[in-house]
């Protein structure tokens, strides 16, 4: 099932290497950017007069903890990057394995947030949010199947090089 959904090239055009690459370097981007902007929502939160003390703690622990997972997953994009170079299939599954648990947990986030705030927003906004996270998703899942379709791709070169180096 897996051989049939990842990708065989990507962009039906380019190497699995130059996808997996392209992939890796557009989540570090990402990453480093919702980093960026947790890390200035805590510099500035500190001057919220008009939040209540649990409100503040709860936003506060939750910018923290975000800025530390988004650090953690540079370190695991990075380490992918690095995996990619060096032909590392382990790495590549890892992160394959990784980045998919954390697009199904970004997945569940966006479908409780929109249903949270639905009747707060206007259809109209609501059904932009909707469109936009639902095509972002896609985007996602497309990259983190051409890692898959590149671990797959060296799955099948290690299969080769034991064959040819026992006959």
């Amino acid at each position: 099932m897996l051989k049939l959904l990842a990708p065989k090239k990507f962009l039906c055009r380019y190497p699995l290497s130059l996808g997996a690459t392209f992939g890796g370097i557009t989540l570090i981007c990402v990453t480093a950017s919702c980093g960026l902007a947790l890390f200035i929502e805590v510099m500035t939160i500190k001057d919220c007069d008009v939040c209540s003390p649990y409100v503040w703690r709860n936003a506060y622990s939750f910018s923290v903890t975000g800025i530390i997972y988004s650090i953690f997953m540079l370190c695991v994009h990075s380490w992918y990057i690095w995996g990619i170079r060096e032909e590392k299939s382990l790495v590549v599954l890892s992160w394959v394995v990784v980045t998919a648990m954390w697009l199904g947990q970004t997945f569940v986030l966006l479908i409780v947030l929109i249903c949270m705030y639905s009747s707060r927003v206007k259809f109209v906004s609501w059904l932009l949010s909707f469109i936009f996270g639902i095509i972002a998703m896609i985007i996602l899942l497309y990259i983190v199947l051409v890692g898959c379709g590149f671990w797959l791709e060296l799955k099948g070169r290690e299969k080769v090089t034991t064959i040819n180096i026992q006959t």
